[in-house]
């Protein structure tokens, strides 16, 4: 058995036998996604140790990384094509939803529909997927259309404006009372 002081949290041992006992407890084996913590109490006049089993927090980066990637989903394809990092890369046997995006080669790419990913990249499998490409390249999207379902990001043109859906499924049409939650006007 060691003996030791225990100041301020810290244990100091003593090689002459003086000071406190100290109480040794096994260290419990966590599972995944979890470690020990090792600290020291001093009651009943002994020094006891007391671990701790904690969740793997990960760094600051690991966070902001996290949080970014959450967020993600929330951006304008333009504002998505900045950052393709952000996306996760294209799986063969995946569920995705209207909307999502993925990272192809470098690339990013949506789903048209939901679906489950069987072809072996988005590009060979044009009926589930789309290439993301900026707006800004002259092109004008396509006139808004009834009853088409259209997925957060799409935009199309309605009364000579441009807009953007801000939802996925959405049928509402652009610039009609009570669909400014669901469409951003982009043109003046």
């Amino acid at each position: 058995m060691f003996h030791g002081q225990f100041v301020s949290g810290a244990v100091y041992l003593t090689t002459d036998g003086s000071g406190l006992p100290i109480r040794e407890a096994a260290e419990p084996t966590p599972g995944a996604g979890y470690h020990t913590s090792l600290a020291y109490e001093q009651h009943d006049g002994a020094i006891w140790q007391v671990w701790t089993i904690v969740p793997d927090a990960g760094t600051a980066q690991d966070a902001a990384l996290m949080l970014a990637q959450i967020q993600a989903s929330k951006l304008s394809d333009d504002d998505a094509l900045k950052v393709p990092a952000l996306f996760p890369r294209y799986e063969r046997g995946h569920v995705y939803a209207q909307g999502d995006r993925v990272l192809w080669q470098g690339a990013l790419y949506k789903a048209i529909g939901g679906h489950t990913a069987t072809a072996d990249d988005p590009t060979a499998d044009p009926q589930h997927w789309a290439k993301v490409v900026p707006s800004a390249i002259g092109e004008t999207p396509a006139e808004w259309a009834s009853g088409k379902s259209y997925a957060k990001g799409d935009r199309v043109t309605k009364y000579g404006q441009t807009y953007e859906s801000l939802m996925d499924g959405n049928t509402l049409e652009p610039g009609a009372f009570g669909s400014e939650s669901a469409w951003k006007q982009l043109t003046a």
